[in-house]
Protein backbone atom coordinates (compact mmCIF):
# COMPACT_ATOMS: atom_id res chain seq x y z
CA UNK A 1 0.00 0.00 0.00
CA UNK A 2 1.27 3.49 -0.77
CA UNK A 3 2.59 5.61 2.07
CA UNK A 4 -0.14 8.23 1.57
CA UNK A 5 -2.90 5.62 1.70
CA UNK A 6 -1.41 4.13 4.87
CA UNK A 7 -1.23 7.59 6.42
CA UNK A 8 -4.91 8.28 5.71
CA UNK A 9 -5.91 4.84 6.98
CA UNK A 10 -3.99 5.51 10.21
CA UNK A 11 -5.50 9.00 10.44
CA UNK A 12 -9.03 7.64 10.03
CA UNK A 13 -8.49 4.84 12.56
CA UNK A 14 -6.90 7.29 15.02
CA UNK A 15 -9.84 9.68 14.78
CA UNK A 16 -12.36 6.87 15.32
CA UNK A 17 -10.42 5.45 18.25
CA UNK A 18 -9.78 8.79 19.94
CA UNK A 19 -13.44 9.82 19.64
CA UNK A 20 -14.52 6.56 21.24
CA UNK A 21 -11.89 6.77 23.98
CA UNK A 22 -12.45 10.46 24.67
CA UNK A 23 -16.19 9.95 25.17
CA UNK A 24 -15.56 6.86 27.30
CA UNK A 25 -13.03 8.63 29.54
CA UNK A 26 -15.10 11.85 29.71
CA UNK A 27 -18.24 10.01 30.82
CA UNK A 28 -16.19 7.81 33.16
CA UNK A 29 -14.92 11.01 34.80
CA UNK A 30 -18.52 11.95 35.64
CA UNK A 31 -19.30 8.35 36.62
CA UNK A 32 -16.44 8.18 39.16
CA UNK A 33 -17.74 11.23 41.02
CA UNK A 34 -21.30 9.91 40.93
CA UNK A 35 -20.20 6.60 42.41
CA UNK A 36 -18.10 8.36 45.08
CA UNK A 37 -21.18 10.37 46.02
CA UNK A 38 -23.15 7.13 46.42
CA UNK A 39 -25.37 7.51 43.36
CA UNK A 40 -26.88 4.49 41.62
CA UNK A 41 -25.94 4.58 37.92
CA UNK A 42 -29.04 4.25 35.76
CA UNK A 43 -27.59 4.86 32.32
CA UNK A 44 -24.16 4.90 30.66
CA UNK A 45 -23.84 5.35 26.91
CA UNK A 46 -20.83 6.09 24.74
CA UNK A 47 -23.04 6.37 21.65
CA UNK A 48 -25.05 9.25 23.13
CA UNK A 49 -22.20 10.48 25.38
CA UNK A 50 -24.34 10.28 28.48
CA UNK A 51 -24.23 9.02 32.05
CA UNK A 52 -26.98 9.43 34.61
CA UNK A 53 -27.70 8.25 38.10
CA UNK A 54 -30.14 8.46 40.95
CA UNK A 55 -29.57 9.56 44.47
CA UNK A 56 -26.19 10.24 45.95
CA UNK A 57 -25.00 12.53 48.68
CA UNK A 58 -23.41 15.46 46.86
CA UNK A 59 -21.52 18.20 48.64
CA UNK A 60 -20.58 21.52 47.06
CA UNK A 61 -17.14 20.06 46.30
CA UNK A 62 -18.40 16.81 44.79
CA UNK A 63 -20.90 18.77 42.70
CA UNK A 64 -18.04 20.86 41.30
CA UNK A 65 -16.04 17.71 40.56
CA UNK A 66 -19.06 16.08 38.92
CA UNK A 67 -18.99 18.75 36.23
CA UNK A 68 -15.22 19.24 36.02
CA UNK A 69 -14.10 15.61 36.01
CA UNK A 70 -15.52 14.98 32.53
CA UNK A 71 -12.87 17.35 31.18
CA UNK A 72 -10.18 16.75 33.80
CA UNK A 73 -9.92 12.95 33.54
CA UNK A 74 -9.19 12.93 29.76
CA UNK A 75 -6.57 15.64 30.30
CA UNK A 76 -4.98 13.59 33.08
CA UNK A 77 -4.95 10.47 30.87
CA UNK A 78 -3.38 12.58 28.10
CA UNK A 79 -0.61 13.72 30.46
CA UNK A 80 0.11 10.13 31.48
CA UNK A 81 0.19 9.04 27.82
CA UNK A 82 2.66 11.81 27.00
CA UNK A 83 4.87 10.96 29.99
CA UNK A 84 5.22 7.40 28.64
CA UNK A 85 5.37 8.45 24.96
CA UNK A 86 8.31 6.93 23.12
CA UNK A 87 9.62 9.40 20.58
CA UNK A 88 11.76 6.76 18.86
CA UNK A 89 8.76 4.74 17.64
CA UNK A 90 8.33 5.50 13.95
CA UNK A 91 4.99 3.78 13.47
CA UNK A 92 2.61 6.14 11.67
CA UNK A 93 -0.48 5.03 13.63
CA UNK A 94 1.31 5.48 16.98
CA UNK A 95 2.44 8.99 16.06
CA UNK A 96 -0.94 10.10 14.69
CA UNK A 97 -2.88 8.57 17.58
CA UNK A 98 -0.51 10.16 20.10
CA UNK A 99 -1.05 13.54 18.42
CA UNK A 100 -4.80 13.19 18.92
CA UNK A 101 -4.36 11.95 22.51
CA UNK A 102 -2.64 15.28 23.18
CA UNK A 103 -4.81 17.49 20.98
CA UNK A 104 -8.37 16.40 21.79
CA UNK A 105 -8.37 16.74 25.61
CA UNK A 106 -6.43 20.03 25.44
CA UNK A 107 -8.78 21.47 22.83
CA UNK A 108 -11.82 20.41 24.87
CA UNK A 109 -10.54 22.77 27.57
CA UNK A 110 -11.18 25.74 25.28
CA UNK A 111 -14.80 25.69 26.45
CA UNK A 112 -13.47 26.17 29.99
CA UNK A 113 -11.56 29.23 28.76
CA UNK A 114 -14.41 30.94 26.90
CA UNK A 115 -17.64 29.98 28.69
CA UNK A 116 -16.75 31.95 31.87
CA UNK A 117 -16.78 35.09 29.69
CA UNK A 118 -20.22 34.12 28.37
CA UNK A 119 -21.31 33.38 31.95
CA UNK A 120 -20.35 36.90 33.01
CA UNK A 121 -22.45 38.31 30.13
CA UNK A 122 -25.40 36.04 30.99
CA UNK A 123 -25.05 34.05 27.74
CA UNK A 124 -23.56 30.73 28.92
CA UNK A 125 -24.98 27.61 27.26
CA UNK A 126 -27.65 25.81 29.28
CA UNK A 127 -26.82 22.42 30.86
CA UNK A 128 -23.17 22.54 29.80
CA UNK A 129 -20.57 21.08 32.19
CA UNK A 130 -18.78 24.43 32.39
CA UNK A 131 -22.01 26.35 33.02
CA UNK A 132 -23.06 23.87 35.71
CA UNK A 133 -19.62 24.14 37.31
CA UNK A 134 -19.76 27.94 37.26
CA UNK A 135 -23.20 27.94 38.91
CA UNK A 136 -21.60 26.84 42.19
CA UNK A 137 -18.03 28.03 41.69
CA UNK A 138 -18.88 31.66 40.92
CA UNK A 139 -20.81 32.04 44.16
CA UNK A 140 -17.52 32.30 46.04
CA UNK A 141 -14.86 32.76 43.31
CA UNK A 142 -14.39 34.89 40.24
CA UNK A 143 -15.45 32.97 37.08
CA UNK A 144 -12.29 33.95 35.22
CA UNK A 145 -10.29 31.77 37.62
CA UNK A 146 -11.81 28.87 35.66
CA UNK A 147 -10.47 30.37 32.42
CA UNK A 148 -7.06 30.81 34.01
CA UNK A 149 -7.01 27.22 35.25
CA UNK A 150 -7.97 25.92 31.80
CA UNK A 151 -5.24 28.02 30.17
CA UNK A 152 -2.68 26.54 32.57
CA UNK A 153 -3.82 22.98 31.77
CA UNK A 154 -3.68 23.71 28.02
CA UNK A 155 -0.19 25.16 28.44
CA UNK A 156 0.95 22.03 30.30
CA UNK A 157 -0.45 19.93 27.42
CA UNK A 158 1.44 21.98 24.84
CA UNK A 159 4.69 21.92 26.81
CA UNK A 160 4.48 18.15 27.33
CA UNK A 161 3.63 17.54 23.65
CA UNK A 162 6.59 19.64 22.53
CA UNK A 163 9.08 18.30 25.09
CA UNK A 164 8.14 14.67 24.48
CA UNK A 165 8.40 15.37 20.73
CA UNK A 166 4.81 14.37 19.94
CA UNK A 167 4.43 17.52 17.82
CA UNK A 168 7.78 17.08 16.07
CA UNK A 169 7.05 13.44 15.26
CA UNK A 170 3.62 14.24 13.85
CA UNK A 171 5.06 16.91 11.56
CA UNK A 172 7.86 14.54 10.58
CA UNK A 173 5.29 11.88 9.66
CA UNK A 174 3.27 14.34 7.55
CA UNK A 175 6.43 15.63 5.87
CA UNK A 176 7.53 12.09 5.05
CA UNK A 177 4.18 11.35 3.39
CA UNK A 178 4.30 14.58 1.40
CA UNK A 179 7.87 13.93 0.26
CA UNK A 180 7.05 10.40 -0.83
CA UNK A 181 4.01 11.66 -2.79
CA UNK A 182 6.01 14.41 -4.50
CA UNK A 183 8.81 11.92 -5.31
CA UNK A 184 6.30 9.65 -7.06
CA UNK A 185 4.91 12.61 -9.01
CA UNK A 186 8.40 13.53 -10.28
CA UNK A 187 9.17 9.94 -11.30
Amino acid sequence: MKKKALFFRDLFLSVLLILFLYILIHETGHLIVMLCAGAKITSFSILTAHVSGEGGNYTDTSDLWLHANGAFLPVLVSYVWMLFYRKDIRNSFYRIFSWFVCLVPASSLLAWVFIPFLWMKGNAPVNDDVTNFLFNFSQSHHPLLVSLGAIVLIAVSVVLAVRKQVVKNMFETVRSVRESASYRERS
